[in-house]
């Protein structure tokens, strides 16, 4: 596969929003600085045509109607065949990568959050890098609920966990001014909307499906609150962790940015979204559903003591086979949404028709599949 990349403007497309707890620095996708000539824009007047992609455009829900994916999208199940780094790259800085030259207001550890749309189980993941570096704390970024639709993330997979836990994905950044950062491809398919480097000592921030930043006390909406940055040069790569003699020419941060919290309360964020008006817009179970382009919450996940419980399983339908519970969490992924393992039906058991694999070394991405004699096998 070639390695080269399109260039396109170096200026500095970030914006950046200050708030009493936090500060955050807001990139849209299509704001790259260079890419991958298979990275592609859509946009809601302009859709690639490029093949296979089979879950089409989502410009008309995307911020700005506009997006970036990895084309073409060879791999969307278990059952098609895993190219390593030609539809699959589980090292960091191997795939197609996209690279945003980013203004940072302040040095210190940021926690980078991503919008993406994951259909399956095959297109929910993606690497992050800082100044031409690959940290462990940026690999593996995965996304398994909030399924057809535009979803914040911000977890590491791991081997004892594949779907990660909520804000393990970070970045530290040396200095102050132009860095550059890139995100690099997993898994083929992959579409990123927008991202997000957040700066607090809170742990409860963390944007919403509205785009803003929630904290425990309340909301900012940080489209409304942005600095514009001037055009400038991208800082030099970063070989040692220290901070160059002559530092870019930035924006300075405001040295006592006044708080802009718009609002203080307790109450649970789900309290500002409306009821869903049918409980089969929560296709994945979690208690929200997706209806009129916009986030509401089922019936059932708002108990009368405020907390949110799990939709009730009869909402959804049992998998026709266990081997689409890839993980073996009890939930699985057929006809395009989730459904539930029946009570009592064992995994390893209902996947007798899967051969099992001759080596471990098959399964190069750790999810317990391999590709043996042109088929999907199962590592034990």
């Amino acid at each position: 596969m070639h390695r080269f990349l399109l260039f396109t403007s170096l200026l500095i497309l970030s914006t950046t929003s200050y708030a009493q707890q936090f500060v955050a620095v807001k990139v849209e996708a299509e704001n790259y600085s260079s890419k991958h000539p298979d990275w592609r824009r859509f946009s809601s007047t302009s859709t690639p045509n490029v093949r296979p992609d089979p879950d089409g455009s989502h410009a008309g829900s995307a911020s700005g109607r506009a997006y970036m994916e990895l084309l073409p999208d060879t791999r969307v199940s278990h059952s098609d065949r895993l190219v390593s780094n030609g539809n699959f790259w589980n090292e960091a800085g191997t795939g197609p990568s996209l690279t945003y030259t980013v203004n940072i207001p302040e040095p210190g550890r940021y926690i980078v959050f991503a919008k993406a749309y994951s259909t399956g189980t095959e297109d929910n993941g993606i690497h992050v890098g800082l100044n031409n570096r690959n940290p462990s704390s940026g690999h593996r970024m995965q996304w398994c609920s909030g399924k057809n639709k535009w979803t914040w993330g911000s977890a590491q997979r791991t081997s004892s966990n594949h779907c990660g836990s909520p804000r393990t994905i970070y970045l530290d950044f040396t200095f102050a001014g132009a860095n550059t950062v890139t995100f690099s491809a997993r898994e083929d398919g992959f579409e990123l909307d927008q991202f997000i480097l957040l700066k607090t000592n809170n742990n409860s921030c963390a944007p919403n499906d509205r785009d803003q930043i929630v904290c425990n006390t309340g909301t900012t909406n940080i489209s409304s609150q942005n600095t514009p940055t001037e055009p400038q040069q991208p800082a030099p790569v970063i070989t040692t962790p220290v901070q160059p003699a002559a530092a870019p020419s930035v924006v300075p941060a405001p040295t006592t940015p006044a708080p802009v919290v718009t609002a203080v309360t307790s109450t649970p964020v789900s309290d500002d979204l409306p009821m869903c008006s049918s409980q089969s817009s929560d296709s994945d179970g979690d208690g929200y559903g997706w209806e009129n382009n916009r986030s509401c919450v089922t019936a059932s996940s708002t108990s009368t003591s405020g907390t949110t419980a799990a939709a009730p399983q009869s909402t959804i339908p049992v998998c026709t086979s266990a081997a689409s519970d890839s993980d073996g969490d009890g939930y699985g992924w057929e006809q395009n949404r989730s459904c539930r393992v029946a009570a009592g039906t064992s995994t390893a058991t209902s996947q007798t028709s899967t051969p099992v694999c001759s080596s471990a070394t098959s399964d190069s991405d750790g999810d317990g599949w391999g590709w043996e004699n042109s088929q999907s096998c199962l590592v034990q």
